[in-house]
């Protein structure tokens, strides 16, 4: 494996995401920093404001770690990345 901790454009790989699923502190944080650009421009175009922008983002970021273990693969990563980041901008704004 390379030394290199950044996320190729399609997403982490299956040996990485496994590695985070784990509670693997390094696979975590190379997971959630790849992501977190993609998180917080969906919450920037939900929430319309950066303030809750940055809370939904921060929420998402969150349940991903929470809900990690539990991702079944059924869906691509980031699709699920996707689900998970408007609920978390739905919840904001409520």
């Amino acid at each position: 494996m390379s030394s290199s901790s950044a996320v190729p454009p399609e997403g982490p790989d299956e040996i990485l995401l496994a590695r985070a699923a784990r509670g693997e502190r390094d696979a975590l944080d190379r997971v959630l920093r790849g992501e977190q650009q993609r998180i917080y421009a969906i919450c920037v175009r939900m929430t319309g404001n950066e303030a809750d922008a940055r809370d939904a983002a921060q929420e998402a970021m969150l349940a991903i770690c929470r809900g990690l273990p539990g991702f079944d693969r059924r869906s691509a990563f980031r699709t699920w990345v996707y689900r998970v980041t408007t609920n978390a901008c739905l919840d904001e704004l409520r």
